[in-house]
């Protein structure tokens, strides 16, 4: 489990090729993991002192103290941007074990729908043949081959009533 955490970090400059839905969302619960947990160690190590306002470096972040503003800027951003780019070449091998391109990446552009359009697909199983990004990554290539019949007549099916003939 750990293993599919730190496979994106080895493959990241990897756009080729495919990866499975297990290594995709393993990554993306550790990477929001440790996004909160950063966030979380900042209040804690530098906290905002009482009566203080506070300052807000992004919109979206509650007001914290100027160390921690500072803190977020230059360990956060260059974290998020290096974590940003392994994600962003997971989901294009992960597209690929879906058999799309990885421009389709940019339905994320798309307000609301495009993300919700994403996850349905990021869900989903991948092909599970070979396609033009690579092999199966389960190994599900040879399953046809064990499906042949034994004899001639095993795939004909019974008649369902009595047939009678003249």
């Amino acid at each position: 489990m750990v293993r599919y955490i730190f496979l994106p970090i080895r493959r990241m400059t990897d756009l080729k090729g495919r990866s499975r839905r297990r290594e995709y969302w393993l990554f993306t619960l550790a990477l929001i993991v440790v996004w909160f947990s950063i966030l979380a160690g900042i209040h804690v190590i530098y906290p905002l002192p009482d009566a203080s306002p506070g300052r807000r470096l992004i919109e979206a972040l509650p007001p914290m103290s100027e160390s921690a503003n500072r803190f977020l800027l230059y360990l956060g951003t260059p974290t998020l941007i290096f974590l940003g780019w392994v994600h962003l070449a997971l989901t294009v091998r992960r597209l690929h074990d879906l058999g799309k391109t990885g421009w389709w990446y940019l339905v994320l552009l798309l307000p609301y729908i495009g993300t919700i359009w994403a996850i349905v697909w990021l869900v989903q199983d991948g092909q599970p043949f070979e396609n033009r990004f690579g092999k199966d990554l389960k190994g599900r290539e040879g399953m046809a081959d064990d499906l042949t019949l034994r004899r001639p007549n095993d795939g004909v099916p019974l008649p369902a009533a009595r047939v009678v003939r003249d």
